[in-house]
C-alpha cells in the first residue's frame, strides 16, 4: 500500500509538473491575443481569410471545435516586452543576436491532425509558411506533438495565422512554451507513456501465466481488453508513433473506432466471465452475450462508414454498454460484495477517465495533461485494481477447492475430513477424553427407496440445522469448521459430532435424548411427518480407539447396535466389532480384486425350449480371494453395497460380460445374447447410461444382443429416475428382464408399472416342480400371466428332464438350469459351445437334481 501510495505521488507531481509548462497569459511576460474562422466548406484559400474571413475573438483554448468535417483559421497575436539589449547594448552584436533569435514552440496537443499550417503575418509582405505538418514526418515527436517554431520579431509583437483540420477527435488544444520547457514536457510525457506501457506489458504477461495455469478464459479476454486499450491509446495520445512505423500507425488510426469498440467488446465479455454470470445462469448472461454479438457486427459495419459516422455510431452506443456493465457489477455486488468489490473500484477511475477524455475530445470541457489523457491515467489505475482483483478471484478459486475438499458438494454439508482434524488436533493433547458420536436417521436406508435425491438433501440439511441450533451455545459440542460448525455428514448417510469429555458437565443420556428429540421434530418426508427419531452410537477416546478412522467407525458400528436396542443408543463393544474388521479388510480387497482380475465370470447357458438350441447366457461374478479362498457372491456383494464399491463392481461385470460376448460371437459365430445382473440403486447412478454406451462402443457389441436382470424392481418402481433410465436403455435396443420374479421385491404388482420385456421365474418355483403342486400352479400361473402380456419367460433352475418338460407344457420360452450346464468360466464355456450340434443341446439329457445357488 505505501508503495502504490508513492507511485500516485509521484505521477501527481509529474502531471503538474507537465501543466506547468506551458505559457500562460496570466503569469507569462506575453500577452496572447486569437481568433478564429471556421470554414465549413475547406475550400477558402490564405487570400480568402485574410480580406474577407469574419474572425470571431476567443481565448486559444476557447474555440469551439465541434465533431464535423470543417477547417479552423486561428490568427494568433503575441506581445511582449522589447528587449533592452536592443536599445541600451546596440553596438554589442552579441546582444542583438540573441534578442532577434528569440523562439516559441506551439504544440498542438493532436496526433491525428491532418492539416497544421502556421505563416507568420507581418503585414508588409506576403504571408510566409513557418510550418506544415507533412503526412510522411520522420521524426516521432512531430506525429506524438506536432508542433511548429516561432520566430519572435525585435519589435515587440508577432503574428501568425493557424490553419488546422483534424482527422480525429474534433478537439485541439494549442499550447505556448519556450523551447527549453518543451524539450521537458516531452521528456515528462514520455515518461508518463513509458510507465503505461511497461503496466501493461507487466499486466498481460501475468494474465498469460495464469491462463496457462488455470486455462481460464476470463484470462485472454482481459489480455484482448488490454490490447485494445493500448490500440486506442496509440493513436489518441500518439504515442504508438514511437514503437511502430508511419504506416503502421496510419492504419491503427484510419481504425479507431473500430478499436474503441473492441474494447468495449472485450470488456463486457471480460465482465460477465470475471463475475461468473455464466455459472449463475442468470438472465442477464444471455442478454449481454446479445449484445456483444451485435456491437461486434456493428464494429464491423462501421468499417464501411467514413470517420465522422463512425464516431458518433460509437459514442451513441458508449452510454448502453456502459448501464449494462454497472448493472452486471451491481448486481454481483449484492450477491456477494467481498467477491466483487476490487473489481467495482477498478471500474470508478475506468469510468470517470471514459466521461472525462471523451468530452475533452469533443470539447466539451477545458483541456489540461490531466484531463486530455484522462482514459489513460484510469486504464494505469483500473489495471492496478485489477491486479489486486484477479488475486482476489484467484484466492477465492482456491477457497472453491477447499471447499469442495471440506464439503459435499450436493448437499453443502461439511464432510468427514472436517471431523477427522478436530479429532487428530485432540489427539496431540496430553489428557485428551472426547466422544465420537454418529446419529443415524432412523429407518433412513429404507425410506430412501422411495424418495429423489433433494429430498434426500433437504431433510440431511434440516437436521444438520436442527442439531446445530441445538449445540451452538454448547462449548462441550466442539466446532469442526472455520465457520463454528459442529457436526459432519458420513458417506453412510449419518451425521457425526465430537463431544470434549473433560468439559462436558451435561449427561450423555441427556445429551443422546436432545439429538433423537431434534431429530423427531424434523423427521418430514416432503408432507409427511414420521413418528421416528434417529440411532445414535458412540465411542470414546482411548477406550474404544486411537485413530479417527477407528473411532468414526466403532461408532458407526455402535449406530447400528443400537437398531436392537430400546432406548435406540449404545457405546461401542468389542462385541459388536467381532465381524467388522474382516468386512472392512474385504473391501479394501475386493477394490484390489477389480484391479488385479481376481474376479472372474461364469456363463450359464440359456435355452430356446423351442428349438433346444442356446440362446444366451447369464454371467455370474465368482472371487476366488487369494488367501480365504472361494468367498460368496453374497458376502462380496453386501460388503459392496455397504462400502459403495457396487456401481464400480457392476460396471466392470457389464464391461467383461460384454467383451467376452463380442469375443464368443468373433470365435464361434454364434449370435447368442449374453444377460447380466444390475440392481436398482444401478438404476439411480448419474452416469449410469452415459457409461454403458461408452462400454457397448468399447466392445463393439450390439446393444440388441444385451439383456440386463433387474432386482429390488420395488426399491425403482416408485423412482422415476430409474424409470428413465430403464426407458433409455430400451431405447439402446437392451432387454429388460425382470429377475426372479415371485420372490423379494419381485412382485406382480409391479409388472404393469415397469416396462420389462423379459420374466424370469425364480428357481424357487422350478426345481421340482411337478414335485408340489402349489409349486407347479405358481409357476403355470406365472409363465401364462407373462405369456398374456406379450413378456418372453425364463424359467431358472431346471434341474431335470421332467422340469423342462413341465416349464415347456406351461409355453415357457427358454430354460436355465444345471440339466443343461452348471455355470462355467469363460473359457469352458467356448468349449462346451464347441462341442454342440449346429448350437443345438442333444435331445435327452440324463441331469441329476443338484441344487444351485448363484
Amino acid at each position: 500500500m505505501l508503495l502504490l501510495t508513492a507511485i500516485v505521488v509521484s505521477f501527481t507531481s509529474i502531471i503538474y509538473a507537465i501543466d506547468q509548462k506551458d505559457i500562460s497569459p496570466v503569469d507569462s511576460e506575453f500577452t496572447i491575443n486569437s481568433s478564429y474562422y471556421i470554414d465549413e466548406s475547406n475550400q477558402a484559400n490564405i487570400g480568402d481569410i485574410l480580406t474577407r474571413a469574419p474572425f470571431i475573438e476567443s481565448a486559444l483554448n476557447k474555440i469551439p471545435y465541434a465533431l464535423a468535417t470543417q477547417s479552423y483559421w486561428i490568427k494568433l497575436s503575441l506581445d511582449y516586452p522589447i528587449s533592452e539589449t536592443l536599445t541600451t547594448a546596440s553596438s554589442q552584436d552579441g546582444f542583438i543576436e540573441k534578442t532577434l533569435n528569440k523562439q516559441l514552440i506551439l504544440m498542438a496537443e493532436h496526433s491525428i491532425l491532418k492539416t497544421f499550417d502556421v505563416y507568420e503575418l507581418n503585414g508588409l509582405t506576403a504571408p510566409k509558411i513557418m510550418f506544415r505538418k507533412l503526412d510522411n514526418t520522420e521524426t516521432s515527436s512531430q506525429n506524438v506533438y506536432p508542433y511548429a517554431r516561432l520566430q519572435l520579431n525585435q519589435f515587440g509583437h508577432s503574428q501568425y495565422l493557424i490553419k488546422l483540420k483534424s482527422s480525429g477527435p474534433p478537439n485541439i488544444p494549442l499550447l505556448l512554451f519556450t523551447p527549453q520547457n518543451f524539450e521537458e514536457r516531452l521528456l515528462l510525457s514520455q515518461l508518463v507513456y513509458g510507465a503505461f506501457i511497461g503496466i501493461l506489458i507487466i499486466i498481460a504477461i501475468y494474465n498469460f501465466v495464469l491462463f496457462f495455469a488455470g486455462r481460464d478464459k476470463v484470462y485472454l479476454l482481459y489480455i484482448g481488453y488490454l490490447l485494445s486499450a493500448f490500440t486506442v491509446l496509440s493513436s489518441l495520445t500518439g504515442y504508438g508513433y514511437f514503437l511502430f512505423s508511419n504506416s503502421v500507425m496510419a492504419i491503427l488510426n484510419k481504425h479507431l473506432i473500430f478499436s474503441d469498440f473492441l474494447l468495449i467488446i472485450f470488456l463486457l465479455l471480460f465482465t460477465l466471465y470475471f463475475l461468473r454470470y455464466d455459472r449463475l445462469n442468470h438472465w442477464a448472461y444471455k442478454y449481454s452475450i446479445i449484445f456483444a454479438a451485435i456491437i461486434s457486427a456493428l464494429a464491423l459495419y462501421s468499417l464501411s462508414l467514413d470517420e465522422l459516422t463512425q464516431t458518433k455510431l460509437f459514442f451513441s452506443l458508449q452510454p448502453i454498454f456502459y448501464i449494462i456493465a454497472l448493472f452486471l457489477i451491481f448486481n454481483r455486488l449484492k450477491r456477494d460484495f467481498s467477491w466483487a468489490r476490487f473489481y467495482f473500484l477498478s471500474w470508478l477511475p475506468l469510468l470517470a477517465g471514459a466521461i472525462i477524455q471523451p468530452m475533452v475530445l469533443l470539447n466539451q470541457l477545458e483541456y489540461s495533461f490531466l484531463t486530455g489523457n484522462a482514459f489513460l491515467f484510469a486504464i494505469m489505475i483500473e489495471v492496478t485494481f485489477m491486479a489486486f482483483a484477479l488475486a482476489e478471484r484467484i484466492r477465492r478459486n482456491e477457497q472453491e477447492k477447499l471447499t469442495m475438499i471440506a464439503y459435499h458438494q450436493s448437499n453443502q454439508l461439511p464432510r468427514q475430513t472436517n471431523l477427522d482434524h478436530k479429532i487428530s488436533q485432540l489427539l496431540t493433547e496430553s489428557n485428551a477424553s472426547f466422544t465420537v458420536v454418529v446419529i443415524k436417521p432412523e429407518q433412513f436406508q429404507r425410506i430412501e427407496l422411495y424418495i429423489d435425491e433433494q429430498t434426500r438433501v433437504n431433510f440431511f440439511q434440516a437436521l444438520n440445522q436442527k442439531l446445530s441450533s441445538l449445540f451452538r451455545f454448547n462449548d462441550a459440542v466442539l466446532d469442526i469448521t472455520e465457520q463454528n460448525e459442529k457436526l459432519c455428514f458420513l458417506e453412510n448417510h449419518s451425521l457425526a459430532m465430537v463431544i470434549d469429555n473433560t468439559t462436558d458437565e451435561q449427561d450423555i443420556p441427556l445429551i443422546i435424548s436432545s439429538l433423537q428429540q431434534a431429530a423427531r421434530d424434523v423427521f418430514y418426508v416432503k408432507d409427511l411427518k414420521l413418528p421416528l427419531s434417529a440411532y445414535i452410537g458412540l465411542a470414546s477416546f482411548p477406550g474404544h480407539g486411537q485413530s479417527s478412522a477407528s473411532l468414526l467407525n466403532h461408532a458407526s458400528i455402535a449406530a447400528n447396535s443400537a437398531e436392537l436396542t430400546e432406548n435406540k443408543w449404545a457405546y461401542f463393544t468389542s462385541k459388536d466389532n467381532t465381524n467388522s474388521p474382516s468386512s472392512i479388510h474385504l473391501a479394501v480387497d475386493l477394490q484390489q480384486a477389480m484391479l488385479t482380475q481376481e474376479f472372474k465370470l461364469f456363463h450359464q447357458p440359456q435355452i430356446d425350449l423351442k428349438t433346444n438350441k442356446v440362446c444366451s447366457s447369464e454371467c455370474l461374478l465368482r472371487w476366488h480371494h487369494p488367501v480365504l479362498g472361494a468367498i460368496s457372491p453374497e458376502v462380496f456383494i453386501s460388503v459392496a453395497e455397504d462400502f459403495g464399491l457396487m456401481p464400480s463392481l457392476t460396471l466392470w461385470v457389464v464391461e467383461t460380460a460384454l467383451c467376452q460376448q463380442a469375443l464368443l460371437t468373433e470365435h464361434t459365430g454364434l449370435k447368442h445374447m449374453v444377460s447380466v445382473n444390475i440392481s436398482g440403486k444401478d438404476l439411480i447412478q448419474t452416469n449410469f447410461i452415459n457409461d454403458i454406451i461408452k462400454i457397448i462402443n468399447r466392445c463393439d457389441i450390439k446393444a440388441e444382443k444385451i439383456i440386463f436382470e433387474l432386482t429390488e424392481s420395488i426399491s425403482f418402481a416408485q423412482s422415476s429416475i430409474a424409470i428413465h433410465t430403464i426407458e433409455k436403455l430400451i431405447e439402446l435396443g437392451i432387454t429388460i428382464s425382470i429377475d426372479d420374479f415371485g420372490t423379494g421385491y419381485s412382485s406382480i404388482s409391479q409388472i404393469n408399472k415397469l416396462p420389462f420385456q423379459e420374466l424370469k421365474i425364480d428357481r424357487e418355483f422350478v426345481e421340482n416342480v411337478c414335485s408340489d403342486n402349489k409349486r407347479k400352479v405358481i409357476a403355470e400361473a406365472s409363465v401364462k400371466m407373462a405369456k398374456g402380456l406379450g413378456l418372453e419367460v425364463v424359467a431358472e433352475g431346471i434341474n431335470s428332464l421332467l422340469d423342462e418338460e413341465t416349464l415347456r407344457s406351461f409355453g415357457c420360452d427358454i430354460g436355465q438350469g444345471y440339466y443343461y450346464a452348471k455355470p462355467m468360466p469363460y473359457e469352458e464355456y467356448l468349449t462346451w459351445l464347441t462341442r454342440l450340434s449346429n448350437g443345438q443341446i442333444p435331445s435327452s439329457l440324463e441331469g441329476e437334481f443338484i441344487p444351485a445357488t448363484k
